[in-house]
């Protein structure tokens, strides 16, 4: 099973999301965070990993290293139940296939 990348639309704090393990427990110190200025810290010590990028919609480079870094930690899901309102015809549920997610926030910068 791959691991998951969850849109965390909640608050600042909570970063853009979180990727984690569906096999394992659902604790902060088995999820990655992913953050990006002014959309959580950078040195989140309760997670058990942190990417924090800067001026991600201003910048098309910082998507690729979120990308890569996905890659990196096997995600090939993402979960992103707003952007499933607006692409029900590539998304099951507010479930995209990481390359068709990537194509679409790309289209953003």
């Amino acid at each position: 099973m791959s691991n998951v990348f969850s849109i965390d639309y909640r608050s600042p704090p909570s970063g853009m999301g979180q990727i984690f393990d569906p096999t394992q427990p659902n604790t902060p110190e088995n999820m990655i965070l992913v953050s990006y200025d002014g959309n959580g810290s950078p040195n989140h010590p309760q997670y058990g990993g942190q990417i924090h990028l800067k001026d991600i919609w201003e910048n098309p480079e910082q998507i690729e290293i979120l990308h890569q870094f996905l890659i990196t930690n096997e995600v090939h899901i993402v979960r992103d139940t707003e952007l499933g309102y607006d692409r029900p015809d590539i998304s099951m549920n507010g479930i995209f296939d990481l390359e068709d997610w990537i194509k679409i926030i790309k289209s953003y910068c």
